[in-house]
């Protein structure tokens, strides 16, 4: 059996991992298992990597690193689930953050945010960059795991209906029993999902917004700022964050507990613009130029101290899935931000893609082994009749359970999205009015269901009632 997955990124190794631990026990014997990832960029594997440092020969997300992202509890514990060790590195390689401190540009405070869930001990959201956490997934996938440097020009199928991978670049054609397509928000796999593999009849939109941000030194944020804190400010012109995303040494937090800021930090800024600006060509010192005139009258001296000593070396304009008509066909299957990019401001991105990981893993391993299984049948239940057939009774579950709730995120995402956008007076007044309302809840209802309703969970109790001896007629 061969599983292909297009993309090397965070989900792609997530997905790889997941699949090794939980469907070689269920094959039998005869049934040799064959993961292969294709990455269309080097994916080398480094141990070593210094703080906040960028190299674009390093890893798929390199060149798309967005800085740093915050990996939620509930992304915490499904590398949790995944492998004790991995979580661990994963956790102390960034800051924990017990709450988000919001602001506004004038420099009143407008609300405190909880950014831990309801667990005993409790998980911290982790500020990590996205490189370091690529890095500690990739150290767990072994080397001839991995195609890199390998074009994919489309996904078409055999004439026994399996799906067989096209390369531009002069590699062979590679049949599969399954896709995955973790292969981002201009996804090749997507075309052959939704419709042809010519065209893509749902393309990634640029939704209006724009990142720019970067590493600084941990010694520029305010010297008695509490520990676990993270600050976001809101202004008419858009946003401004930042934060410690370095712990000092060995602070083996393990996100259970806030600890002391290592020396590195991390800022951001997002922006409205008319364009998405071209990430690979663009004007180093007209963003900086914008930057400052956006955010250099904000009244937060670290926001201001930032700004002054910014270097640009990259934009991130925002991309989003549109909502599609499904995730799988028939030997194909999306994860990640293939099947639901959505706005940065979800904090859900990364965390999102791992449950995907999740959940794909263990269905497949549920319908391969009913496939496979001789007490299945002898029990009455009713078993696929070929590989191919639990695979798509395992993408179509997949899309059935996760859908509603990504759905429910991107919604939200979409919602903190807009309060970064320009806004006239009246209704920059009115943002931070609703910002201190939310602050004055007992909890955020949304964020702690999100935290604490994991859907392994969901897939374990489905699973449960599925071998459950079939009712008695008499």
């Amino acid at each position: 059996m061969r599983i292909v997955i297009v993309g090397g990124g965070i989900s792609g190794l997530a997905c790889y991992l997941f699949l090794r631990k939980f469907i070689p026990s269920i094959l039998p014997t005869s049934t040799e298992l064959d993961i292969i990832i294709i990455e269309s960029h080097a994916a080398t594997k480094r141990r070593a990597r210094s703080p906040g440092s960028v190299d674009e020969a390093a890893g798929p997300v390199a060149t798309t690193i967005g800085s740093a992202l915050g990996l939620a509890p509930n992304g915490l514990a499904v590398l949790r689930d995944l492998d004790e060790t991995l979580f661990h590195e994963v956790a102390n390689s960034g800051y924990p953050i017990s709450h988000f401190h919001l602001a506004n540009a004038i420099g009143w405070p407008l609300a405190r945010l909880p950014a831990t869930n309801q667990s005993d001990p409790q998980l911290h959201t982790v500020l990590i960059s996205r490189q370091r956490l690529w890095d500690c997934l990739r150290m767990h996938v072994p080397d001839n795991a991995i195609a890199d440097q390998c074009t994919v020009s489309g996904v078409t199928y055999t004439t026994d209906q399996r799906p067989i991978i096209k390369f531009s670049d002069g590699t062979p054609d590679l049949a599969a029993d399954l896709v995955i397509g973790a292969d981002g928000a201009k996804s090749v796999v997507k075309r052959s999902v939704t419709g042809d593999a010519e065209t893509d009849e749902y393309p990634a939109v640029f939704d209006g917004l724009t990142g720019v941000g970067g590493f600084v030194p941990s010694s520029q944020l305010p010297e008695n700022e509490p520990r676990g804190r993270m600050t976001v400010t809101f202004g008419a012109h858009g946003f401004f964050g930042y934060g410690a995303s370095t712990v000092a040494p060995q602070s083996n937090h393990f996100a259970m507990c806030t600890a002391p800021r290592g020396d590195e930090a991390v800022w951001w800024s997002t922006y409205e613009t008319t364009d998405a600006p071209d990430t690979r060509n663009f004007d180093k010192e007209d963003i900086l130029r914008q930057l400052k005139a956006r955010h250099g009258g904000w009244k937060d001296p670290t926001i201001k101290q930032i700004v002054d000593e910014a270097v640009i070396d990259s934009v991130y304009p925002t991309y989003i899935t549109p909502e599609l008509p499904t995730w799988q066909t028939r030997g194909l299957v999306l994860v990640g931000d293939a099947a639901h990019a959505m706005q940065p401001s979800s904090g859900q991105g990364a965390a999102q893609g791992l449950e995907d990981a999740q959940v794909l893993s263990m269905l497949l391993a549920h319908y391969l082994e009913r496939h496979f299984s001789l007490s299945a049948a002898r029990a009455g239940r009713q078993v696929p009749a070929t590989a191919g057939e639990a695979i798509d009774q395992a993408s179509k579950k997949y899309y059935e359970i996760r859908k509603p709730r990504v759905k429910r995120i991107v919604h939200r995402a979409k919602q903190m999205g807009d309060t970064k956008r320009k806004k006239r007076l009246v209704e920059e007044w009115i943002t931070y009015f609703i910002l201190w309302v939310i602050g004055k809840l007992p909890t955020d209802s949304f964020t702690q269901k999100i935290f604490n309703d994991l859907p392994a969970n969901e897939v374990k109790k489905m699973i449960e009632q599925e071998k459950a001896p079939p009712a008695s007629t008499f």
